[in-house]
C-alpha cells in the first residue's frame, strides 16, 4: 500500500538523492581520488625537502647544504601550485559533468516539484546539501586512500595527511562545482543560450591565457611564487585540450556525411550518433584529451629536466667529477692521487680562471690537449670537443703560442742542469735553476733544482743543480728551464749559459741556450719548448705569439669579434696579461659558469705565459672522467674538497622531485578520467535503451548492436587519445623547457631542447586505454544483452 504521508524536506532529499545514487557516487569517488592524488603528491613533496641533502654530498659543509635545501626548497614552492591546480580542473571538469548527468537523468523529478510549489532557494540548498555530501565523503574516504598509499611505499601515513588544508580546500572548490554545475543543469532548458555564450567565453579566456603564459614564462623564475609558473601547465594544457575537443567536433560532423553514404547500418549509424550527442560525448573526449596530454607533459618534463639539469651541471664541471683545488694549485701529484681512485677512468689538472677582457668579466679554461678526448665531458653535445681538439697539434692554427716539450725518457728519475753564470759585478754569482715539467697528464709543476756555484778561473761561476722528480706519472716532459737571482746582493747584469742538461737515468738532452739577467730582473727564462717562436731571456715580449682558443657566443657577441680576431686579457687581480686569438666561437666551453668565456690548451696557455714573463698559472682544478659515485673517494684523496659531478646539485634534486610529482598527478587524473568515463558512458546507456527495440525491429541483431556500440565509443576515445597526444606534445614543446629553467636553479642558457621519458609514458598510456577498453567492452556486452529482451513500446511505434 502506498505511503501517503506528505514528505517533509529531509525525506525529500533522501528519496531524491537515494533515486540517483549511482552518479552521485561516481561524484564523490571522483572527489576521493583528487583528494588522494593532491595529498599523495604534496607528501612526495614535502618528502623530497625533507630527505634533501642526506647523506651530505662529500666535502660540503652543513651550512652550505641547508642554503642549497632552502633555494631548492623556494623553486619547488613556485612549481607545486601548477600540480594541485591540474588535478583540480580534471576533476573539476568531471564533478561538472557528472552534476549536469545527475540533472539530466532528474530532469521530470525537476519539473514535478517545482510545479508542486519547490522554490529556487530550496532548489539551492538541497544541491548545495547534496555538493556538501560529496564533498565530505570524498574528503574521508580520499584522505583514507592517500594514508594507505603512504603505508604502502613506505612513508608514514601521517604524512599524506600533513597537507590536510589543500585537502580540504580542494574537496570544497569540487563540492561548490559540483552544486552549481547540478543547479545550472536543472535550469538548461531555460538558459541554453545563455550557457553556449558562457562557454564560447570561457574558451577564448582560456586560449587568451595560454597564449599569454607562453609570452610571459621566459621571463619567469622561480625565486618565489610566480603566477605564471603556477597556472602555466594547467592552462596551457587546457587550451591544448579544448582545441583537441574543437577538432574533434569538426572531424565527428565532417565524416557522419559520407559515413551515412554507405549501404550498411555500419560506419553510418555510430558516426551519426557521435555527431548527435557531440555535447554528451565532449567532457568524455575533453577528460580522455586533457589527461592523455598531462601525460605526454609528464613524459616530455621529466626527460627534459633530467637532460638540461644533468648537461648544465656537466658544463659547469667540465668532466664527470671536477674538484676546485683553490687557493692552492693542482699538482701532478694531486692528478696521480685523483687517477688511482676505482671508479675513475682518467684525470687531468685543470685551470679555471677569473679573467678581464675591457670592461668585461670572463673565464679562462685551460686543460692539456691529451685530456680533452678522455676527460672532458661532451654534456649532453653542448661542448664540441672537436674544436676544443683543433686548437692544438697538427691542426693548431699558425702562427699561436705552440707548446714542444722535451721528452725526459721512460727511465728517468730526476734532472741535472750545468749552467756557467758570469756577473758584470764584483759578487760571485749564485743563481738558482729551477724547471716547469709536465707529466704524463699534462700537469705542471715548478722543480727547483739544488746546487752551489763554483768560481772558475775567468771569474765565471758554473752552477750544478739536481733534484729528483716529483711525485706524478711518467713519462715527463720538459717545458722551460729558469733562473733565479738566488742569494746573491748584487744587482749587476748577469750572463747566463746552459752548458748540459740530463735527465737522470735517462740521458743527456739536447739543449743548449743563454740568456742574460738584467739588473732590474730577478727572474729569466733560459730556455722555453716554444719550437723557436721567441728568445727568452728579453724580458716581456709585446710580439710573443697570441694563444689559440675557443670563446663562447656570448663573449663573442659582447666583444663584437668573430673568428681569426685577436684580444687582450688581463689575468684578475693581477699585472699580467695574454693576447688570444679566436679560433672558433661555441655556445659554451667545458667548466665554465659565466656565458662569457675562452678555452686554451694548458701546455700553449704555459707557452704563452712565459713567453711574456718568467712564471705560470698554475691549474687549479682537478678533473676526472669516470664514475660520479666514486666522488665520495675522490673528495677524500684530495684534502675532502667538494666534488663537482655531471649529477644534480642538492637544490637542483630537490626540485627534480616535481618529476615524480607530475607522475603520480597524471596516475591520479587517469583514475579521475576513468570514473569519469564510466560514469558517462553508463548513463548514456541508460538514455538510450529506447533505440535497443527500435534497432531490433528493424532486424539489426544484439550482437551487431554491441559491436556498433564499441565502435562508436572506440571511435570516440581513440580519437580522444590521438588528439589529447598531439595536443600534449604541443604543449610539451611550447612550455616545456622554459619551465624547467624557471624553476630549477642554476640552469645554463644554452641548455635547451625536448626529449621525452618513453617507458612511463608507454605504461599510463597503456593503463588508460586498457581501462577505457573495459569500459567499452562492458557496455558492449550490456548493449548486446539488453537488445536481445528489448521491445518497441507504444509510443514507439
Amino acid at each position: 500500500m502506498p505511503d501517503r504521508r506528505a514528505l517533509s524536506s529531509a525525506r525529500l532529499l533522501r528519496r531524491r538523492s537515494g533515486a540517483r545514487a549511482g552518479l552521485l557516487a561516481s561524484g564523490a569517488a571522483t572527489v576521493a581520488v583528487a583528494v588522494a592524488t593532491v595529498s599523495v603528491v604534496l607528501a612526495w613533496l614535502a618528502r623530497a625537502v625533507t630527505v634533501a641533502g642526506d647523506p651530505p654530498p662529500p666535502g660540503l659543509a652543513p651550512d652550505e647544504v641547508a642554503e642549497q635545501v632552502e633555494a631548492g626548497g623556494v623553486a619547488l614552492a613556485s612549481a607545486t601550485p601548477a600540480l594541485v591546480l591540474m588535478v583540480a580542473i580534471l576533476a573539476g571538469t568531471a564533478v561538472a559533468q557528472l552534476a549536469r548527468l545527475v540533472a539530466a537523468a532528474r530532469e521530470h523529478e525537476t519539473s514535478t516539484v517545482r510545479a508542486r510549489g519547490f522554490s529556487r532557494a530550496q532548489a539551492w540548498t538541497a544541491d548545495a546539501a547534496e555538493g556538501a555530501v560529496i564533498g565530505l565523503a570524498g574528503v574521508v574516504v580520499g584522505a583514507g586512500a592517500a594514508a594507505a598509499i603512504a603505508w604502502i611505499v613506505g612513508w608514514a601515513p601521517a604524512s599524506a595527511l600533513a597537507a590536510w588544508p589543500w585537502a580540504l580546500a580542494t574537496a570544497a572548490v569540487l563540492a561548490v562545482v559540483f552544486a552549481v554545475a547540478l543547479r545550472r543543469g536543472e535550469r538548461a532548458r531555460t538558459s541554453t543560450r545563455a550557457g553556449r555564450a558562457t562557454t564560447a567565453a570561457v574558451v577564448v579566456v582560456v586560449l587568451l591565457a595560454g597564449g599569454l603564459v607562453v609570452w610571459q614564462l621566459p621571463f619567469a623564475r622561480g625565486a618565489g611564487f610566480d603566477p605564471i609558473v603556477a597556472v602555466a601547465p594547467a592552462v596551457v594544457l587546457m587550451a591544448g585540450a579544448l582545441v583537441a575537443l574543437a577538432v574533434f567536433g569538426a572531424a565527428a560532423v565532417a565524416w557522419s556525411r559520407p559515413a551515412a553514404a554507405f549501404p550498411s547500418v555500419q560506419p553510418g549509424y555510430p558516426a551519426r550518433q557521435v555527431a548527435r550527442r557531440i555535447p554528451i560525448y565532449a567532457v568524455a573526449v575533453l577528460l580522455v584529451a586533457l589527461t592523455v596530454a598531462q601525460a605526454v607533459f609528464a613524459s616530455a618534463y621529466s626527460a627534459t629536466s633530467t637532460a638540461m639539469v644533468t648537461d648544465s651541471a656537466a658544463v659547469r664541471a667540465g668532466a664527470d667529477l671536477s674538484v676546485d683545488m683553490s687557493p692552492q694549485s693542482a699538482d701532478p701529484g694531486d692528478v696521480a692521487a685523483a687517477a688511482a681512485i676505482d671508479g675513475v677512468d682518467a684525470a687531468a689538472p685543470a685551470l679555471v680562471e677569473a679573467i678581464e677582457i675591457g670592461d668585461a668579466d670572463a673565464q679562462l679554461v685551460a686543460v692539456p690537449a691529451s685530456a680533452i678526448a678522455p676527460v672532458v665531458t661532451s654534456a649532453g653535445g653542448l661542448i664540441d670537443k672537436a674544436a676544443l681538439e683543433a686548437l692544438a697539434g697538427p691542426t693548431q692554427p699558425a702562427g699561436t703560442a705552440a707548446a714542444d716539450p722535451l721528452p725526459l725518457g721512460e727511465g728517468a728519475s730526476g734532472l741535472r742542469v750545468t749552467a756557467r753564470a758570469e756577473s758584470l759585478g764584483e759578487l760571485l754569482p749564485r743563481p738558482t735553476i729551477a724547471a716547469v715539467l709536465l707529466d704524463a697528464t699534462g700537469a705542471p709543476t715548478v722543480l727547483t733544482l739544488a746546487g752551489d756555484s763554483r768560481p772558475n778561473a775567468d771569474g765565471s761561476a758554473t752552477v750544478v743543480a739536481e733534484a729528483a722528480l716529483p711525485t706524478g706519472t711518467a713519462p715527463w716532459r720538459l717545458l722551460a728551464i729558469g733562473a733565479d737571482r738566488g742569494r746573491s746582493f748584487s744587482r749587476a747584469t748577469m750572463q747566463l749559459t746552459l752548458e748540459t742538461v740530463d735527465a737522470v737515468g735517462s740521458g743527456p738532452l739536447d739543449i743548449h741556450a743563454e740568456s742574460e739577467l738584467p739588473g732590474s730582473g730577478d727572474q729569466v727564462v733560459l730556455w722555453l719548448a716554444d719550437d723557436g717562436q721567441t728568445t727568452p731571456g728579453e724580458g716581456p715580449d709585446d710580439d710573443a705569439p697570441p694563444v689559440a682558443a675557443v670563446i663562447t657566443d656570448g663573449l663573442a657577441q659582447h666583444l663584437g669579434i668573430g673568428e681569426g680576431d685577436v684580444f687582450e686579457f688581463r689575468y684578475a687581480g693581477t699585472g699580467r696579461h695574454g693576447d688570444a686569438v679566436v679560433s672558433s666561437i661555441a655556445e659554451v666551453v667545458p667548466g665554465a659558469s659565466s656565458p662569457l668565456a675562452l678555452f686554451a690548451p694548458m701546455e700553449n696557455l704555459l707557452v704563452s705565459q712565459l713567453q711574456r714573463g718568467t712564471s705560470i698559472v698554475a691549474p687549479n682544478a682537478v678533473w676526472a672522467a669516470g664514475d660520479p659515485d666514486a666522488d665520495a673517494d675522490l673528495s677524500a684523496a684530495l684534502g675532502d674538497r667538494p666534488v663537482a659531478t655531471a649529477a644534480p646539485g642538492v637544490a637542483a634534486g630537490v626540485v627534480g622531485a616535481l618529476a615524480p610529482g607530475w607522475w603520480i598527478a597524471t596516475a591520479g587524473a587517469i583514475a579521475l578520467s576513468l570514473v569519469a568515463a564510466f560514469a558517462i558512458v553508463q548513463t548514456l546507456a541508460i538514455a538510450r535503451r529506447r533505440e535497443l527495440g527500435v534497432l531490433r525491429a528493424l532486424g539489426i541483431g544484439a550482437g551487431a548492436q554491441g559491436r556498433m556500440r564499441a565502435a562508436e565509443l572506440g571511435g570516440v576515445f581513440g580519437a580522444a587519445l590521438l588528439l589529447g597526444a598531439v595536443a600534449g606534445g604541443m604543449a610539451s614543446w611550447l612550455i616545456v623547457p622554459e619551465l624547467v629553467r624557471a624553476v630549477t636553479p642554476g640552469i645554463l642558457p644554452v641548455a635547451g631542447g625536448i626529449s621525452f621519458d618513453p617507458a612511463p609514458l608507454v605504461l599510463a598510456i597503456s593503463v588508460l586505454v586498457a581501462g577505457l577498453g573495459a569500459i567499452v567492452i562492458g557496455v558492449a556486452v550490456s548493449v548486446s544483452r539488453a537488445a536481445r529482451t528489448q521491445t518497441v513500446g507504444e509510443e514507439s511505434r
